[in-house]
């Protein structure tokens, strides 16, 4: 019995002994159904955080825009209050308009007669705020839209004076004035409705003269 048992170990090393050689390759591990599902788990976790990040970021994009347009509408009604605000104070500034004229400076000049109306040139301006009126023309431009005052004298000596203010083209009120030997004036006033750009002056009537008189401080 014992010669048989050792007989039959002998047989098995043999058998051990002589299989295939070992190599030294490397063989990779398969993963099995159960790791599969592991990692298709674990993708599908992350898939559902990363759409609750997109939603939470597309609120946030949805919510910055409504935000920015609502900003650019303030802009918007901020610019047109300042475009107002500056509006305003122009047209102030424009209302405040007054001035103050006569034809000559110093000592006395009689114009006229002439063939036809003649505009009269007041070019010694003693006051001219808003610098309205154009000494070079004669002529007073509305800044803006207003009722304005305005009173003109004339005089003459030994003849006839005649003025009428103009409004554009039309004539407004005359003043008029005869002397047969002695100095004579007369004066007239108006409150006019003008538009921005309306002009007044005042004409000289054709076949009249006026005298200015201006002898200054005594």
């Amino acid at each position: 019995m014992k010669i048989t048992v050792c007989f039959l170990l002998l047989l098995l090393v043999c058998s051990v002994s002589t299989g295939k050689p070992k190599t030294n390759s490397v063989r990779v591990q398969q993963p099995f159904p159960q790791d599969l599902r592991t990692v298709l788990r674990e993708m599908t976790s992350s898939l559902a955080v990363l759409k609750v990040e997109m939603t939470s970021l597309q609120e946030v994009n949805q919510a910055s825009a409504a935000k920015l347009k609502e900003l650019e509408k303030q802009e918007a009604v901020v610019a047109q209050q300042e475009a107002e605000i500056k509006m305003l104070k122009q047209n102030l500034k424009a209302q405040q308009v007054a001035f103050s004229a006569s034809l000559v400076s110093e000592g006395s000049q009689t114009i006229g007669p002439f063939n036809t109306h003649t505009t009269l040139i007041f070019k010694h301006v003693l006051t001219n705020i808003g610098s309205a009126y154009d000494p070079n023309t004669g002529m007073f431009t509305a800044p803006v839209r207003g009722v304005y005052h305005f009173e003109w004298h004339i005089g003459v000596h030994g003849s006839t004076t005649a003025a009428v203010l103009v409004k554009n083209t039309n004539h407004i009120f005359a003043a008029s004035e005869h002397q047969s030997s002695h100095y004579g004036s007369t004066s007239q006033g108006a409150e006019l409705l003008l538009e921005a750009g309306d002009v007044v002056f005042v004409r000289l009537w054709k076949s009249t003269k006026i005298a200015s008189q201006n002898y200054g401080a005594p």
